[in-house]
């Protein structure tokens, strides 16, 4: 199985963390140093909080939202127009789509439950109790003055549903295929002289690493390998999907139910897919390759004296536009290699928190982030540079709307 850990080799940072063994149901805690404060301590949990009551509110919100409020407005047509409307199937694919997002809270819940957050009862086998329990967590949160969820909360949760497809199911192979290709095989060239079964001492890192995909890819190609990722959605998302698949295609979700527009046919909003393609435990390598992840800041963690010089490879995909600064994550990557290490980054430059109101953003173009990172001291591989590598990221493959990245990749090296 896959262990969730702070770090590596210590574990003196403020983080949300697994047991050390995440297959036998564990709780997800928030834990803290001694000397952290307790409001700090308390921030975290109730960002956690945050995040378990924005899983459990998905039904509501997306019926509210999504289904009902769809099936008012056919309400309030002309009795001509609504008998129209009725003809073409659009009140049936509503309907479908409710029984549709009922499924997919099932899902939900068991994502929760894998982590057992606050307790909660397996809303399977004891449906009674955790209606009392979810009754009981609605009643706390409106003590405490929290909303039961932020709707920048829920838009996650849906997104979340596209990161499985993006990252595990047979559908989401030719996105994969877009940019962890192109990184698998940067990866293998890098290190050709070593056959996979003796790889297991190459360290690489994936921060941002998400629901885990291109992390376990590298480790099936007999690297040892840690992803970071400090989202709780995230989190919380990739321990189920790594610990708790006991079969291929174990899960079914219908990830586009609640896309209404740019629809071609009610057969592809209402379709479903099925989850994780392959088995997580199954690695080809497992007896030399260890596969964790870790959780929390990537600065933090890997900005650390005791993560300097640790690592053989950095992998980035998707990740270095989240900087506020990127000067810092750069930073803590140079101190993290070992002397000639590789960094593979693939990825546009969205930065996140442009515009962002209270947040500080540095925000550079393709050619000044590629002028920064020689200032720092990393030597560019020219001949591995790509201009221009066209990919989506939790795209909707049927929709009749699309946005392509036009993302670039680079290699780069710490110096001897």
């Amino acid at each position: 199985m896959h262990s969730h850990t702070r770090s590596p080799t210590s574990s003196n940072h403020h983080l949300h963390d697994h047991d050390e063994d995440c297959a036998g149901g564990e709780r997800l805690r928030v834990t803290a140093d001694g000397d952290c404060e307790a409001s700090e301590q308390e921030a975290e949990a109730n960002a956690l909080m945050d995040v378990v009551a924005a899983f459990l509110s998905y039904k509501t919100f997306v019926l509210n939202s999504g289904i009902y409020r769809r099936l008012h407005h056919i309400d309030e047509l002309s009795e001509r127009h609504r008998e129209i409307v009725s003809s073409l199937g659009t009140i049936d694919k509503i309907k479908n789509a409710e029984k549709l997002v009922r499924e997919n809270y099932k899902f939900v819940l068991g994502l929760v439950h894998s982590s057992s957050v606050g307790e909660m009862p397996n809303p399977v086998d004891d449906p009674e109790e955790f209606k009392r329990w979810y009754q009981s967590f609605c009643e706390s949160r409106t003590r405490a003055g929290s909303a039961m969820a932020k709707s920048s909360h829920m838009e996650k949760v849906l997104s979340t549903l596209k990161q499985f497809v993006r990252d595990w199911s047979e559908e989401g192979e030719r996105e994969r295929a877009q940019t962890y290709g192109p990184i698998l095989q940067a990866l293998e060239d890098e290190f050709a002289h070593v056959a996979p079964r003796d790889r297991g001492n190459i360290h690489v890192l994936v921060p941002g690493a998400g629901l885990g995909r291109l992390a376990f890819d590298i480790c099936c190609r007999g690297f040892s390998c840690q992803g970071n990722e400090f989202s709780y959605f995230m989190l919380l998302a990739s321990n189920f999907i790594l610990n708790k698949s006991e079969v291929v295609n174990q899960h079914t979700i219908y990830p586009f139910v609640h896309q209404f527009s740019n629809v071609v046919s009610a057969s592809d909003q209402l379709r479903a897919v099925r989850v994780p393609d392959v088995l997580p435990s199954e690695m080809p390598y497992a007896e030399t390759a260890r596969f964790s992840m870790s959780a929390g800041d990537f600065i933090e963690i890997y900005g650390a004296e005791d993560q300097w010089a640790q690592w053989d490879a950095i992998v980035t995909c998707f990740f270095m536009d989240t900087a506020n600064n990127v000067l810092a994550y750069l930073d803590a990557m140079w101190n993290a290699m070992k002397p000639g290490a590789v960094w593979i980054n693939i990825g546009p430059l969205l930065w996140h928190f442009d515009n962002i109101e209270g947040e500080s953003s540095i925000e550079l173009t393709r050619d000044e982030f590629v002028a920064l990172v020689t200032k720092v001291g990393f030597v560019m591989e020219e001949q591995q540079f790509k201009k221009r590598i066209s990919a989506t990221y939790t795209a909707n493959s049927r929709s009749m709307l699309q946005y392509t990245y036009h993302s670039f990749m680079c290699v780069a090296r710490k110096p001897e």
